[in-house]
């Protein structure tokens, strides 16, 4: 499972990270940093996406030689 850093305001996953712990980090840095967005960022998992392309899944037919 990865974690990210979510922006409500534009309600995409700003940034992400391989723990919880790493994303709980960044998020108090950077209220540090900007106070004011307290409540607009916040932590949430993301599904991890299959690395292959959706072709790569299919299995392959074997090829037939012509005789």
């Amino acid at each position: 499972m990865v974690w990210g850093l979510s922006d409500l305001f534009v309600g995409e996953v700003i940034a992400f990270y391989g723990s919880r712990e790493q994303a709980e980090r960044a998020l108090r840095a950077v209220l540090r940093d900007e106070p004011d967005w307290k409540g607009m960022i916040e932590i949430v998992t993301v599904p991890e996406r299959r690395r292959c392309p959706p072709m790569c899944r299919t299995s392959r037919r074997r090829r037939r030689h012509a005789v």
